[in-house]
């Protein structure tokens, strides 16, 4: 009964103490940010502000009966609970990935427009000439950098052939 009692106390406490710093933010909100901004950002805060004091509110005592004496309409409650948080996590990742997969969309799109509007003003004689030179232009990349990691494999095997070479001979050190 004690932890009930202090947990009570101290979540008391803690909405004396927001109930009074809430309103020193908010009063600097329109000295600090331009009207336009502090207008949606006073209005966000405060609706933000409002709800989570319902929820704890509401929610509060049946957190703490849950807490005391677990029967089954609590269970229940909190089950409900949970779905409806992942309703709400459900909800925000589909919205989410309508965005990446409309972004990814545009993407695509563009892509071909630009490829069109390629073809369209160089012809489809130059557009080939374009890609074949860009195409050569890439092979000879990447056979430069592929002949840079050959050489960079040949002196690490050469590194580690002369290191296991001194150690054959006894010119390691110690025990390494």
């Amino acid at each position: 009964m004690d932890f009930i009692q202090s947990a009570s106390l101290s979540v008391s406490r803690l909405q004396s103490r927001k109930a009074n710093t809430t309103p020193d933010y908010a009063s600097l909100l329109p000295r600090l940010l331009p009207p336009s901004i502090a207008s949606p950002l006073l209005t966000l805060l405060t609706t933000t502000l409002g709800i989570s004091r319902t929820l704890q509110t509401h929610l509060t005592p049946l957190l703490t009966r849950a807490i005391t004496q677990p029967d089954i309409a609590t269970i229940l409650a909190l089950l409900a609970i949970f779905f409806i948080s992942l309703k709400v996590l459900d909800m925000m990742y589909r919205a989410v990935m309508f965005w990446v997969r409309m972004a990814f969309r545009l993407v695509f799109w563009g892509a071909i427009v630009v490829l069109g509007l390629w073809v369209w003003n160089r012809g489809a004689d130059g557009f080939v000439e374009d890609v074949a030179g860009l195409v050569e232009y890439w092979t000879g990349e990447y056979e430069k950098y592929s002949g840079e990691v050959k050489k960079f494999q040949v002196q690490n095997e050469d590194r580690i052939r002369m290191k296991a070479g001194q150690r054959q001979r006894g010119g390691g050190r110690g025990w390494r």
